[in-house]
C-alpha cells in the first residue's frame, strides 16, 4: 500500500478526521527517508498512528516469518497497539504476545507465521529464546515508549532482544521524554528525529484545566466523595501514589454508594481487563488506579483527572494527566491536598475549586451494565457472533442497544442497557452460541491478586 492509501484506510477506521501534524510529519519523513526514526511527543499526542503508518508500509507482502515486531513496556499498552492494528489493517495477521496469560497459547499463535508481533520485552525474549520466532525477515522494530521501558527496568531484556533482532532492516523508538543518552544497545543508524515535545498543540497542558481541592481537616477521603460529588457525571480517574492508597480510596467510595473499579499493577490480569472495559464502556464512571494507568491506557472519554496523591515527579504528573485531553480534547485535572501539603513546585496556574459540602450529589451513576459471556477469541467467537447471538434472543434486543463488545481468550464483556440485563441473561443462558452452551452473568470486578510471572 502506498502511505496514502495506509492513511486514508486509518482515519476512516479510527473515525477521525485528519492526521496531526506529528503524524504526518512522521510518516513523511519514513516515506523519504531510508533511515531509522525517532519520533518524541507528549504522552496522548496520537504516537501510536505516527508509528503503526510507517510499520504497514514497511510491510513486504506474504511472508512466513515475522516482518515487524512492535515492544512496548506494559501489557495494556501492548494490548492497545494490537487493538489499534487490527482496527487499521485487519488483514493483516498479527500475534499479541504478554504476561500474565499462558505462552503455549502465544506459540500456537506465532505458528500461524503472523506478519506483526506486539509483545512486552519478558515474554518477547521468552519466544525468541525458545525459537518461537524467526527474525530473518524482519524489516521494522519499533520501541514504543521507550522511556518507560527504561525507567521499568528492562534494560537487561532488551539488551539481549537487540542481540536477537539485529536483522532488522529499520527501526522506530517513541518517547514521551528526551533520551540522553540513548543507549548504546539501540543502535539506531542515520536517524532522523521527529520532535514535537515543545509543540504547544500537543502539549497536554494546554488542553486541560488545573485546579487545587484543599481537605479542611485533612481527611483527604472525605474530600475526595465532596469533589466526586461536585464534579460532572462524567468519566473519571483517581490516582493513589500506591496499592494500598488506591485500595483504601476504592473501598471507601464503594461504601459511600459509589461504583467504582480498582486498578493495580497486584490485580490479575483478567479483573484488570475488566476494570478498563467496565471504565471505557461507561458501566463505571470512576476508576481507582495507581501509576500504571498513567501510560498505556487509551480511554478517549476520560474528562477528570484526581490526584488523590501527589505524583511522584513532574513526568508522573505529566502523564497522569495525560489520560484526559487526548487528541484534540479538553480536560480538567484537580489535586488534592492535605491542609499542611504544599503543591509540588512545578504546579502553575492553578484555580481552586470551590466545593458545596453536599454538591450536586452526582453519583457517578449509569445506565449501562456489562455482560459476561463465558467465550471469546479460543471458542471462536468474534464480536459479530455476540452481536448476531444478543440480537436474535427473544428480548428483540437492537444492535443500537447493545454497546462496546470486547472479545478476550476465553470470555467477552458487552455493553448493555442495565435495565434490560436481567431479561438478556434469562433469555442467553437457554441459547447456543455457534452451537455453544454459554453462561451470562453481570460482569462483576473482583479483587483477586496475580502470581508472579514472567513480565
Amino acid at each position: 500500500m502506498t502511505d496514502d492509501e495506509v492513511t486514508a484506510q486509518a482515519l476512516k477506521a479510527l473515525k477521525i478526521d485528519h492526521l496531526n501534524a506529528m503524524q504526518r510529519e512522521a510518516i513523511d519523513a519514513w516515506s523519504s527517508h531510508d533511515g531509522d526514526m525517532m519520533v518524541l511527543a507528549p504522552t496522548g499526542s496520537g504516537k501510536t498512528l505516527a508509528f503503526l503508518a510507517p510499520l504497514l508500509l514497511s510491510l513486504k507482502g506474504q511472508s512466513r516469518n515475522v516482518q515487524a515486531i512492535v515492544i512496548a513496556p506494559s501489557r495494556e499498552l501492548v494490548q492497545q497497539i494490537f487493538n489499534v492494528l487490527k482496527r487499521i489493517s485487519p488483514l493483516t495477521t498479527t500475534a499479541c504476545c504478554y504476561g500474565g496469560h499462558d505462552s503455549a497459547t502465544e506459540k500456537r499463535s506465532l505458528e500461524s507465521h503472523p506478519s506483526v508481533v506486539v509483545s512486552t520485552p519478558g515474554r518477547l525474549l521468552d519466544h525468541l529464546q525458545r525459537g518461537n520466532i524467526t527474525t530473518s525477515a524482519l524489516t521494522c522494530l519499533v520501541l514504543d515508549e521507550f522511556d518507560k521501558t527504561l525507567e521499568l527496568g528492562f534494560d537487561d531484556e532488551m539488551r539481549t532482544i537487540m542481540s536477537h533482532v539485529s536483522t532488522a532492516t529499520r527501526k522506530i523508538l517513541t518517547s514521551a521524554t528526551v533520551l540522553e543518552p540513548l543507549p548504546g544497545f539501540v543502535k539506531l543508524k542515520s536517524h532522523i528525529t521527529i520532535n514535537y515535545l515543545m509543540d504547544n498543540e500537543l502539549k497536554v497542558e494546554k488542553r486541560i484545566s488545573l485546579w487545587h481541592a484543599k481537605a479542611s481537616d485533612n481527611n483527604k477521603l472525605d474530600t475526595l466523595l465532596t469533589l466526586l460529588h461536585n464534579i460532572p457525571d462524567e468519566p473519571t480517574i483517581v490516582f493513589a501514589g500506591s496499592r494500598e492508597n488506591a485500595q483504601i480510596a476504592s473501598n471507601f467510595l464503594s461504601k459511600n454508594k459509589m461504583k467504582v473499579v480498582l486498578y493495580h499493577g497486584a490485580l490479575q490480569q483478567v479483573e484488570r481487563e475488566k476494570a478498563v472495559a467496565m471504565f471505557s464502556n461507561g458501566t463505571v464512571m470512576v476508576m481507582v488506579a495507581t501509576d500504571l494507568a498513567a501510560r498505556g491506557l487509551d480511554i478517549t472519554s476520560v474528562k477528570h483527572i484526581i490526584h488523590y496523591d501527589l505524583p511522584s515527579s513532574q513526568e508522573a504528573f505529566v502523564h497522569r494527566n495525560g489520560r484526559t485531553a487526548r487528541a484534540d480534547s479538553h480536560g480538567h485535572a484537580y489535586i488534592i491536598t492535605a491542609q499542611n501539603e504544599p503543591l509540588p513546585h512545578y504546579v502553575s496556574q492553578c484555580n481552586n475549586f470551590s466545593m458545596m459540602r453536599q454538591g450536586n450529589q452526582n453519583m457517578k451513576s449509569s445506565t449501562t451494565a456489562t455482560l459476561h459471556i463465558s467465550a471469546g477469541k479460543k471458542e471462536k467467537v468474534s464480536r459479530a457472533d455476540i452481536m448476531g447471538f444478543l440480537t436474535a434472543l427473544s428480548t428483540k434486543l437492537s444492535a443500537g442497544d447493545i454497546g462496546k463488545i470486547n472479545v478476550y481468550d476465553h470470555f467477552s464483556l458487552v455493553a448493555v442497557p442495565q435495565h434490560r440485563i436481567h431479561d438478556i441473561i434469562e433469555a442467553g443462558n437457554h441459547t447456543k452460541l455457534k452451537k455453544l452452551k454459554v453462561k451470562l452473568t453481570v460482569a462483576v470486578q473482583q479483587l483477586r491478586l496475580a502470581k508472579p510471572t514472567v513480565r
